[in-house]
């Protein structure tokens, strides 16, 4: 196996095959707080009264946040090109399932191998390139 060209090869992946795990970290961060206050003599003054509203400013801190947002619009900008849906497969199998190596995605996805490469360094390179790994 060749050894990447650049540094930040590995970390763009790592990030991407962390992106399940913080979906998951953001949702529970989200989840409403369902405790009920049982004292009556205590009114609440001030605060947000949209309970959900409140819970749409959160998200993950400092560098997992950015590396939420780097995957997130990278998969966004993947989902909007016209073979995104097959893309988007791809990488699910690949990096978030890893049931899969790029050979056997080819093969899920009906594409040749070197169509698979080429859509799985395409994509680790749009990750980087949000994050502000590349120019």
């Amino acid at each position: 196996m060749s050894s990447p060209r650049y540094d930040w090869w590995s970390y763009a992946k790592g990030m991407i095959r962390r992106y399940p795990s913080m979906c998951a970290e953001l949702e529970a961060l989200q989840a409403p707080n369902l405790t009920a206050s049982y004292d009556a003599n205590k009114v609440s003054a001030g605060g947000v009264g949209d309970p959900t509203g409140s819970k749409a400013f959160i998200t993950l801190p400092g560098t997992r946040g950015r590396e939420y947002q780097a995957v997130t619009d990278a998969v966004r900008e993947t989902r909007e090109r016209w073979d995104g849906r097959e893309r988007l497969q791809m990488v699910d199998i690949v990096f978030w399932r890893r049931s899969h190596t790029l050979t056997g995605a080819a093969e899920v996805c009906h594409i040749s191998e070197r169509t698979a490469r080429r859509w799985h360094t395409e994509f680790i390179r749009c990750v980087a390139k949000h994050y502000g790994l590349m120019e």
